[in-house]
């Protein structure tokens, strides 16, 4: 049976107070580095945008060769190029996947109008109908 005591070179605590005075602990690994200092973004120019857009119209994916010869044209890391399509990539699928929502909402606001003609035109042809006599 191990103690916490075992656990003291793998577990870094942090005790955080809240507003009201209550205290919380955080039990995080002990080489998770929270004082290093991120990096920072990469900001694409408007040329380099408008070449990864071009290169991902042309396919949505890469093979390795391709990919650092796009990136030593941008002047950007194999990494960034990578990076950037992977992002581009789950951008389009959520682009995609709210797609149908709105054509669905779109069909049945159709679907809705439609019933509401039909009734409308059947009530008003019953109406009619029944004011006057039909003959077969």
């Amino acid at each position: 049976m191990s103690s916490s005591n075992d656990n003291s070179a793998f577990i870094r605590v942090i005790r955080i107070k809240s507003a009201n005075g209550s205290e919380k602990m955080l039990e995080i690994p002990a080489k998770l580095d929270l004082e290093r200092p991120k990096r920072p973004r990469t900001v694409f120019t408007d040329e380099q945008l408008e070449k990864l857009e071009r290169a991902f119209t042309d396919s949505g994916y890469l093979s390795g060769a391709t990919r650092a010869k796009l990136a030593e044209s941008l002047g950007l890391s194999d990494n960034q190029v990578k990076v950037w399509f992977q992002n581009r990539r789950t951008k389009q699928k959520k682009t995609e996947s709210k797609e149908p929502a709105k054509l669905t909402l779109e069909s049945t606001n159709k679907t809705i109008e439609n019933y509401s003609n039909f009734y409308q035109n059947y009530w008003t042809a019953a109406a009619f109908l029944s004011n006057n006599e039909v003959s077969s």
